[in-house]
């Protein structure tokens, strides 16, 4: 049933004690509905509204006052709930209309999931699958909002088919549902040949083709060349190499390209000295020199690896030791059966490297270098290795090309070195004076030369980066000390947003130009609803869409009142 008024009239009151009766003559002069009052219509109306729809303000108005309507053509009959009931026989609360839709080409079992979340309390919504169709029972209003939800849902849809050649289809799938249609998109896909079958309204397509581009892209990869070089320390290093010493050592022009610990972003280590190298590999074998004054200096290892980002790599220089394991059953027959086992364990010197690369040609490592050793035991004629190990762990970034240094990883070895004279060393008593023992302790230090290499898809070195940004995003704050959320949560958000967006369009290359992203964030970090973009190129709002699609904000900082702030920001990209 229509409202016999327009959807988009408004009207504003300001009423406080108006009697009934007036305030439906005055909104039968402002709109032309036509009202009819029964005769136990009393009441006084307070209301303070400003450009509300006119029927819902009547519907409130009928609510706060326990009345009744009943539409009968051009005529509105108002009368008390209590004559509503007597007359129809329920509460006007409780009146309900039914409806019966055939979709054409929404999925009725689909639709009915997300119909089950706007019925009222009171309503159902029945399927019958074989005919694909559904009935509505509800509130005449409710049904009618129904009904024009359906109507914009069953419309025609397109299929498209995605062939992947990076994202795995079965990872991709929870990403991508929750951008489609409700109870119209679907998702399929074949995991033999890695292919995405998605089927939506065709206006949502582009955004979901979007979205599936800025996951189906190749990562890159990092060439790690390490050197590992053991340094034989002098009483006077007993406690570790000096490391201002090593580079005041070196010449003034080569100590330019030096950097300490204190310049290296992010850096944060346990149980190691760092310093930093900028330049050619040369800078390398400037330290390794230094380092000879301070002992012996042998390279046990100089493994290059290449590793996808955000991969874990590993460099092992040692052996594998082995030990026997025992495993003892009692049969039901009774008789004893022994199954013995080898097992292996990683002894030596192990580099365990997972790059992270950044924008800007940057990579964050996270490295942790670790030296055991082995002393061999027996055990009931088992032989079993006791371990002892000296690791350290930290995370840190560095520029591509760069060269990271680890140190502080000492390990004592104690030999003993038997003297005596032949024959009369041996004798009883006597020979005690003619032999000796000497225990020699022997200290080295492990020093690892880490240098990330950033390696494009196609395979060549990337060197370095621009240092600015092509993406510019101008964030809107609101007037001073009106800011829901604190400045620097501000700059958080702006921060992601440009590395954000500076991936996706390096990766794409659109035309340049502009666009208004407006978007409301809850007080977890999620985002609520949809993202509003506005943009004359539909590249670039796909490429929006995207983006919002996969970043991650932080949740909102201690003390912040706000349960959900909306971010309004302007990006320019520049090629």
């Amino acid at each position: 049933m229509d409202q016999p008024l327009a959807r988009d009239q408004t009207i504003s009151l300001d009423l406080k004690g108006v009697d009934i009766l007036d305030v439906l003559k005055l909104l039968s002069q402002k709109s032309g509905l036509n009202f009819v009052a029964g005769r136990n219509v009393t009441g006084r109306v307070t209301i303070f509204a400003k450009d509300v729809g006119v029927w819902e303000a009547f519907e409130r108005i009928i609510s706060a006052n326990d009345l009744a309507y009943e539409r009968e053509g051009s005529l509105v009959n108002v009368m008390t709930s209590r004559d509503y009931e007597l007359l129809y026989g329920v509460k006007f609360q409780e009146r309900k209309a039914n409806r019966v839709f055939t979709l054409k080409f929404a999925k009725a079992e689909q639709l009915a999931t997300v119909l089950n979340q706007l019925k009222s309390s009171i309503g159902r919504v029945v399927v019958d699958p074989a005919s694909n169709t559904i009935i509505l029972h509800d509130t005449p209003e409710r049904v009618e909002e129904m009904a024009r939800f359906m109507a914009q849902l069953d419309r025609p849809t397109e299929t498209r088919i995605f062939s992947l050649n990076y994202a795995d289809a079965e990872k991709l799938k929870d990403k991508v549902q929750e951008f489609l249609t409700p109870g119209v998109g679907v998702f399929s896909m074949d995991a033999r040949t890695n292919k995405v079958v998605v089927t939506d309204l065709q206006e949502n397509l582009p955004r979901i083709e979007g979205l599936i581009r800025a996951f189906d892209e190749q990562e890159g990869e990092v060439l790690i060349e390490a050197k590992i070089v053991t340094v034989e320390l002098s009483d006077s290093e007993s406690f570790g190499i000096d490391w201002q010493r090593v580079f005041g050592g070196i010449d003034s022009t080569a100590r330019s390209n030096f950097r300490v610990l204190s310049d290296i972003v992010g850096g944060t280590a346990t149980g190691a000295a760092l310093k930093f190298i900028e330049g050619d590999s040369s800078n390398t074998q400037i330290v390794v020199e230094a380092l000879k004054t301070f002992g012996t200096v042998d390279t046990i290892s100089n493994p290059r690896i290449t590793v996808s980002n955000n991969q874990e790599a590993k460099i092992l220089v040692g052996t594998k030791e082995a030990f026997v394991t025992v495993t003892t059953t009692v049969p039901a027959t009774g008789s004893v059966v022994t199954s013995p086992e080898i097992q292996f364990v990683d002894v030596g010197t192990k580099l365990f490297v997972t790059p992270s690369i950044k924008r800007n040609g940057h990579v964050q490592l996270k490295i942790r270098p670790e030296v055991s050793t082995a002393k061999i035991e027996s055990f009931q004629s088992n032989r079993i290795p006791i371990v002892t190990t000296t690791e350290a762990e930290t995370s840190v970034l560095v520029k591509s090309g760069s060269t990271l240094i680890i140190g502080g990883l000492i390990d004592n070895k104690i030999s003993n070195t038997k003297n005596q004279l032949p024959v009369i060393g041996n004798v009883p008593f006597l020979g005690a004076a003619f032999r000796s023992r000497i225990n020699t302790v022997k200290k080295t230090e492990l020093v690892l030369f880490l240098t990330p290499q950033i390696i494009s898809p196609s395979g060549e070195h990337v060197v370095d980066f621009p240092d600015i940004s092509p993406v510019k995003i101008v964030m809107e704050t609101p007037p001073e000390g009106a800011a829901p959320v604190p400045s620097s949560y501000q700059a958080m958000i702006h921060d992601l947003l440009n590395e954000q967006f500076a991936k996706h369009f390096h990766a794409t290359s659109p035309q340049a130009g502009s666009m208004t992203l407006s978007f409301l964030v809850g007080q977890d970090g999620r985002l609520i609803g949809p993202p509003e973009i506005s943009s004359p190129q539909e590249l670039l709002t796909q490429l929006a869409h995207a983006v919002m699609a996969t970043v991650s904000f932080p949740p909102f900082p201690e003390g912040t009142t706000a349960n959900q702030v909306r971010f309004r920001v302007v990006v320019d990209y520049q090629r």
